[in-house]
């Protein structure tokens, strides 16, 4: 899991950014890829640049409006190349249900609030605690309250997933009934 408390520069994008918009088609076999290669798919054809800024630190949180990652049900492609490009955190006023259950499913954190889109700005600093919810823009002062990740998903995060969460789960009651 991403540390509680994150900060980093923003990369904001818009309403309804598809899942193939994330991650395109022609980078379909993401078990297959590389984090160089993934890094490469994210956001490829929205805006070319965007891995190696965020590669070099320039962005670690992408900040999108309503339904992201929807319109199909790419399933974690989107997610690892997120990832791979050094995306730490996406941040949206509403994600798609599939985009939401693979990023916290595969230990990618997401916090919804809304209003985020309108509040900040390609390339302004944000600092973020995970665990309480709240966002402040570093540019701005603004302090903006997400829905807070409830305890499980927190705890899915930090095991780095579900499999390793359930597996860790099983194996405290495998302990306990010994």
């Amino acid at each position: 899991m991403p540390e509680k408390l994150i900060r980093a520069g923003a990369y904001r994008v818009g309403d309804d950014v598809k899942a193939l918009e994330i991650m395109p088609t022609r980078f379909k076999s993401s078990n297959a890829l590389s984090d160089a290669e993934l890094a490469k798919a994210a956001f490829a054809d929205l805006d070319p640049a965007f891995s190696a800024k965020a590669l070099a630190g320039e962005y670690g949180i992408v900040v999108a409006g309503v339904n992201f990652g929807g319109g199909g049900k790419t399933v974690e492609g989107p997610v690892f190349a997120l990832r791979g490009a050094g995306i730490q955190l996406v941040i949206a006023d509403g994600f798609a249900r599939y985009f939401l259950r693979n990023a916290i499913n595969n230990g990618f954190a997401i916090l919804v609030c809304e209003g985020i889109s309108q509040a900040v700005q390609t390339g302004q600093a944000l600092s973020v605690d995970l665990a309480a919810g709240r966002i402040t823009n570093e540019a701005t002062g603004q302090v903006l309250q997400a829905t807070p990740l409830s305890p499980t998903a927190l705890e899915i995060l930090a095991a780095g997933g579900l499999v390793p969460y359930a597996q860790r789960k099983l194996a405290q009651r495998a302990a306990a009934a010994a």
